[in-house]
């Protein structure tokens, strides 16, 4: 008489699995949490750095200095954020769910 072939896995081994499964995920889980909050950094830095170009780029053009308000209407994001500095010492932006991010001062030969 032969014996059965033996066909699919033990508890034991199921269960092992399981568990190995729950420590990947309790590993991985809290490092894609934190890419969120520093993606949204990303794009506000992202964004400072676009308004800077954005002053060069008028300024290349105008050999004029340009308001804050027309410099920050330049910057096209799709975030959601909003420009929170209305000077040019000290512009701001706050991505959507995010943190302000302050950006460099822009040159006063560049803005007004």
């Amino acid at each position: 008489m032969k014996g059965m072939l033996q066909k699919g896995f033990t508890l034991i081994e199921l269960v092992v699995v399981i568990v190995i499964l729950g420590i990947l995920a309790a590993v991985a889980v809290p490092q894609f949490v934190d890419l969120s909050a520093s993606a949204r950094t990303a794009v506000g830095q992202a964004a400072c750095g676009a308004l800077q170009s954005t002053a060069t780029m008028y300024f290349a053009s105008n050999r004029a200095p340009t308001a804050i308000a027309t410099l920050q209407a330049g910057v096209t994001t799709t975030d959601g954020g909003s420009w929170t500095g209305a000077t040019c010492a000290a512009p701001a932006y706050t991505p959507s769910g995010g943190t302000a991010v302050t950006c460099a001062a822009i040159p006063a030969a560049f803005c007004s």
